[in-house]
């Protein structure tokens, strides 16, 4: 894209421009930016600089004339009202964003002590699955208590975690979702804890399947295919010598891997023959396996992964459980990368329930240091988004900026209540 060295008397608005100077040194939001109206180019013009960088490509219009006559500028002190205004705003947003990395902060570490407790709870299944299960309960009881804290949850992307929490990181991100999609069909609290459960122990029978099988699929044969749907009967006979194991969790391991249209295993149920509670499950496992694949299947971003389960799942899955998967992460979900409608490249980051078109993003702009990086409401600004972007599309200098995540695990902000 090629960009010209302009002299600030020529700036217009219309004129999409990159400011020769630290973040720190200017009022404006962002590095670089299309100029929106004259009171910009007055103060532009009052900055210490004499020159900008101007993109003819992603403008609209073309500069000044060299030494045209300036139109009436606004008094010394209009000007100096807008520059404090813009200074305030910049400044309050520096303190939002603050407040928001604090909040993602809490956020993180919390998801982390669950993970941690996710891990003691699979060691457990071992040799001591009635304390596991004891500790799962107490692990869900404590999750919903925490989505419940507030009306409005604000979903966040989380960092990857280590490479070996692929598993304990997909049964606690299913738990999660289905968490998140039971409350919405306001189920009763012995129910949320029951899909909790089943989240966490729907895939127990795989620790009896070889890892080459796992870790190779698709790539493997018809009889290792059968090998690994019996990962579904392993983790009966092991619930099975767990005493008094909730009889609605053994039927969500048994079902979840059943389709509506009878084309799911191992009995080929359909329709009302599967209950509530694993078509919830069913629904939060394949989104997960889409967007984090254990094996070599490719890894679809979220965006894609929802688009995937309305195209290709529409008779296999419960559509009003799929519709409210949207809602809860929105059209564009954590984890997405995407283009704004002033042309800047974004991370979404988080998503409320309330406001689903409308997500914080972490925006692109090399005059900017990464870890400042402006985190925003595209809505405060009103932004919009234009389009979706693979992250496999994005040149190297934009995705070490943004770090889109290799794996994609989402938990909830919640106030805690002493």
């Amino acid at each position: 894209m090629s960009k010209i060295k302009l002299s600030i008397d020529r700036l217009t608005p219309g004129l999409y421009i990159k400011l020769p100077c630290s973040w720190t040194a200017h009022p404006f939001l962002f590095g670089s930016f299309k100029i929106q109206d004259k009171e910009q180019v007055n103060v532009l013009q009052s900055l210490d600089f004499k020159h900008v960088l101007f993109y003819p490509e992603k403008s609209d219009c073309y500069p000044l004339p060299v030494n045209t006559d300036k139109a009436p500028e606004k008094s010394d002190a209009q000007k100096k009202i807008y520059l404090k205004a813009l200074w305030a705003e910049k400044e309050q947003r520096v303190e939002e964003q603050q407040l928001y990395i604090h909040n993602l902060r809490k956020c993180e570490n919390d998801f982390k002590q669950s993970l941690s407790a996710v891990r003691a709870i699979n060691l457990k299944l071992e040799n001591q699955a009635t304390f596991a299960l004891e500790d799962a309960k107490e692990l869900i009881t404590g999750t919903i208590s925490k989505l419940n804290a507030n009306d409005n949850a604000v979903l966040h992307l989380m960092e990857e975690g280590k490479e070996g929490d692929k598993y304990p990181c997909h049964i606690f991100h299913v738990a999660i979702l289905a968490l998140m999609l039971g409350k919405a069909l306001a189920l009763s609290e012995q129910e949320l804890i029951h899909l909790g459960l089943g989240a966490l122990f729907h895939d127990l029978g795989k620790n009896k399947i070889p890892n080459q099988i796992i870790y190779n699929n698709p790539n493997i044969t018809t009889a290792e295919k059968n090998y690994l749907k019996m990962h579904v009967r392993y983790a009966l006979d092991k619930i099975s010598y767990i005493p008094n194991f909730p009889t609605p969790v053994t039927e969500i391991i048994s079902q979840h891997h059943e389709y509506l249209d009878g084309s799911g295993y191992p009995k080929k149920l359909s329709g009302t023959q599967i209950n509530q509670l694993t078509q919830i499950i069913t629904i939060a496992n394949e989104y997960d396996n889409l967007c984090n694949p254990m094996d070599k299947h490719p890894a679809r971003s979220p965006y894609h992964a929802l688009s995937y389960l309305y195209k290709n799942k529409n008779k296999q899955l419960n559509q009003e459980v799929l519709g409210l998967l949207v809602k809860e992460l929105g059209i564009y979900p954590p984890g997405s990368i995407v283009q704004l409608s002033n042309g800047k490249i974004a991370l979404v980051i988080s998503v409320s329930r309330d406001n689903i078109l409308q997500p914080n993003v972490l925006i692109f702009d090399p005059s900017i240091p990464k870890n400042n990086a402006p985190i925003i409401s595209i809505g405060k600004l009103k932004l919009k988004i234009e389009k979706v972007i693979l992250p496999t599309q994005l040149p190297e200098n934009i995705k070490e900026y943004l770090n889109p995540r290799a794996r994609i695990n989402y938990y909830f902000e919640h106030t805690e209540h002493g």
